[in-house]
C-alpha cells in the first residue's frame, strides 16, 4: 500500500501516519494541547485495529500534534454534556480504558512521544505505551482529586506497574503537576532529552527496534506483561464501587463547575 494510501484522516483526531514499519497516532487538537474529546478517545481502538491490518509495522509511536503539547488529557469542558449522570460518566470511564487496553495489548512496542503537558487520561494513553521518552518541556500529572473523580481503577495497574505504590499515592492525592526530572526518577519515563532532540532520539529508538529479530521482541514483551500483570493484585469490582460514588457525589460536580469557572472547588466529602 503507498504512503499516500495509508496516511488518511490528517483532519479527524486523532489519526495514523505511516513511515515505513514506524506508525506514528498522533493526537490532534494543538488548539486545546491535544486534550481529547469524548469522540476521539472512541476512535483510538479503531486506530489500533488499522495500525494491525498495516504489512511489516514493527513500532508504533504515540504522539501529540503541535510540537508544543502531548495530551492535556480529557476535554473537561464537554463534561457537562459526556458525564452529566453517573451512568453516562461510568461510560465515559469505559471508553478511555478501551484507549488504554488497546494500546497495552498492541503486539509490536509502543513508544510514548512527550512534550508539554501530559495530564490525566494523556498520562494513562503514555502509561499505556511500553516505553516513554520525553523533552524537557514535558510535565505530569493525575487531577482527578481536584475534579473529584476517581482515577479509573482499571487504569491503575499501568501506573503501579511504572512507580512505586507510594509514588502512584503521592501523584494521586495531591493531583499536583511534576517535571520531567521529577518523572524520571520515579520511574515514569525512560529518558529525557532537550527539547530540539527529541524527535531525533525517538527515531534513533526506533531504528534500533526495528533492527532486531521481531519475534524476539514479541516474546518479551508478552512474557513482561504476563508476568509483570501478576504482581498487581487488586479487587476491581470492588473498586469500580467506590468509583462510582465518586461519580455520584456533589463533589464531582462541584469540581467539573470550579474547572469551568477557573475557581478553587469546595468540597465535601459527599
Amino acid at each position: 500500500m503507498a504512503e499516500s494510501e495509508r496516511n488518511q484522516g490528517k483532519g479527524e483526531n486523532p489519526f495514523v501516519k505511516f513511515n515505513g514499519r514506524i506508525a506514528e497516532i498522533i493526537l490532534n487538537a494543538p488548539e486545546r494541547k491535544n486534550a481529547l474529546s469524548l469522540a476521539a478517545w472512541a476512535r483510538i481502538p479503531d486506530l489500533i485495529d488499522q495500525i494491525r491490518e498495516a504489512e511489516d509495522i514493527r513500532v508504533c509511536v504515540l504522539k501529540g500534534a503541535g510540537n508544543k503539547s502531548f495530551c492535556a488529557g480529557a476535554d473537561i469542558s464537554e463534561f457537562e454534556e459526556t458525564r452529566s449522570t453517573p451512568a453516562a460518566a461510568m461510560r465515559y470511564d469505559e471508553i478511555n480504558v478501551a484507549a488504554f487496553k488497546a494500546l497495552k495489548s498492541f503486539p509490536v512496542p509502543t513508544v510514548a512521544e512527550i512534550e508539554g503537558p501530559c495530564l490525566g487520561g494523556g498520562l494513562g494513553l503514555a502509561l499505556s505505551c511500553d516505553l516513554r521518552i520525553a523533552s524537557k518541556t514535558a510535565f505530569f500529572g493525575i487531577p482527578a482529586a481536584k475534579l473529584g473523580l476517581a482515577y479509573p481503577p482499571d487504569a491503575l495497574g499501568a501506573l503501579l506497574s511504572a512507580v512505586s505504590a507510594s509514588d502512584a499515592k503521592w501523584i494521586l492525592y495531591t493531583g499536583d503537576r511534576f517535571t520531567a526530572d521529577a518523572a524520571l526518577g520515579m520511574g515514569l519515563i525512560n529518558e529525557v532529552t532537550e527539547p530540539e532532540d527529541l524527535r531525533d532520539r525517538v527515531d534513533t529508538l526506533c531504528a534500533t527496534i526495528c533492527a532486531n529479530a521481531p519475534l524476539s521482541i514479541a516474546a518479551a514483551k508478552r512474557a513482561i506483561d504476563q508476568i509483570s500483570g501478576q504482581s498487581v493484585h487488586m479487587e476491581l469490582e470492588q473498586h469500580r464501587l467506590i468509583a462510582e460514588r465518586c461519580i455520584e457525589s456533589a463533589d464531582y460536580r462541584e469540581g467539573c463547575r470550579a474547572f469551568l469557572e477557573k475557581r478553587k472547588p469546595h468540597f465535601k466529602g459527599f
